[in-house]
């Protein structure tokens, strides 16, 4: 029992950040968000495993120092499954700064884009869990899983904050698991045998985030590597290993969507709210007035979620539309429009013949 427990303890030590849910390896890159967390719209009776629970908190006091008070852990001793402590960080836009020169930023991300070509290691985003640190937990359990008779069926690139607003890190961890083989069951004559897939749990919004970041599939005009470009974004995935996405549309409605998940993005008109003080779009929910994030352009915000369910389909994506079954719901007109959406691909024949929206239970 004193060596089991060790061990346990030397796991938890080791895996600070990335947790499982079944045969599923899951990491998460950020706590920040551009619209209501993931999890926080499953509703305020929503519980985790203590296990993955804890690995959000620590993104999350790693993300935005102090945001959860340690005693928290105290609290979750007696209990299998735990809520997330309230989220009370403020939405952003961004989290990767826009500039206008060669500034210390921009040259060590140039010198990112030199190094990974050349195969050496990723070069940090100087944001917070370190992509280094990431890459360095997901390799780790890959390798101690290789061994396993369970293998990981899949990694998934997802947690309480937007994954796609620190895409230098996301697409640092799924190139780390292209070295990773799933075992495909087949005759042992087959030595061939594919990548680990890798998934993204997303609300959507990429293309409303204004700079994705600096990455190598970037263009260099005049010595500069300039940010990615929103519809070359999806592309950069697939070179990067992922070809699946978890989508949450959540509803057909426009304005409903606005209200459920109170996004906070640009649009191709421009910003749809005022921004604060370290040029992100600042949210202060109750703050009201003309400028408050949480009242933007009507609609346009699930029209970005479209467009990108579009596009990623078109490019042969395996697209999962979610969404959480709240009081009032249409799911008759959310699936027509799913069905919509997900006819554009050259994967429709497998979509006709199953649910177009995987249904979320709501726990008020």
């Amino acid at each position: 029992a004193t060596m089991a427990t060790a061990a346990a303890s030397t796991a938890t030590a080791i895996y600070k950040y990335t947790y499982t849910l079944g045969r599923s390896l899951y990491v998460p890159v950020t706590s920040r968000c551009n619209s209501i967390p993931l999890p926080s719209t499953r509703g305020p009776g929503f519980l985790l495993p203590r296990g993955v629970a804890e690995g959000l908190v620590r993104v999350r006091n790693a993300d935005h120092p102090g945001s959860v008070m340690a005693g928290v852990y105290d609290d979750w001793l007696e209990d299998d499954s735990v809520p997330l402590p309230p989220y009370n960080i403020p939405l952003v836009n961004g989290l990767y700064h826009f500039s206008n020169d060669l500034s210390e930023h921009l040259q060590q991300q140039r010198q990112n884009v030199v190094d990974q070509s050349s195969g050496e290691h990723e070069m940090d985003d100087f944001l917070q869990p370190s992509i280094e640190t990431l890459v360095d937990e997901v390799s780790s359990r890959l390798d101690r899983n290789s061994e396993s008779d369970q293998k990981f069926h899949q990694v998934v690139i997802a947690g309480e904050g937007e994954p796609t607003l620190r895409m230098d890190a996301l697409l640092a961890v799924a190139r780390s698991v292209q070295s990773f083989r799933l075992n495909d069951n087949t005759n042992e004559s087959n030595k061939e045998r594919s990548s680990l897939p890798v998934r993204v749990i997303t609300n959507g919004l990429c293309f409303g985030i204004p700079n994705l970041g600096y990455s190598p599939s970037n263009n260099k005009r005049s010595g500069v590597i300039v940010p990615m470009h929103r519809h070359m974004i999806l592309r950069d995935m697939l070179d990067a290993g992922i070809s699946q996405l978890s989508v949450a549309l959540n509803t057909a409605n426009r304005h409903e969507y606005d209200v459920l998940m109170e996004p906070c993005c640009y649009t191709g008109g421009g910003m749809i709210a005022g921004e604060g003080d370290d040029g992100n779009l600042d949210v202060d929910r109750g703050s009201g007035g003309d400028n408050d994030a949480t009242t933007p352009m009507p609609g346009t915000a699930h029209d970005i979620v479209c467009e990108f369910i579009l596009e990623a389909t078109k490019l042969g994506m395996d697209v999962d539309i979610t969404g959480v079954l709240r009081p009032g719901i249409d799911k008759e007109e959310t699936e027509r429009l799913a069905r919509m959406l997900l006819s554009v691909g050259p994967k429709y024949a497998k979509y006709k013949k199953q649910r177009t929206v995987r249904w979320r239970q709501y726990f008020s």
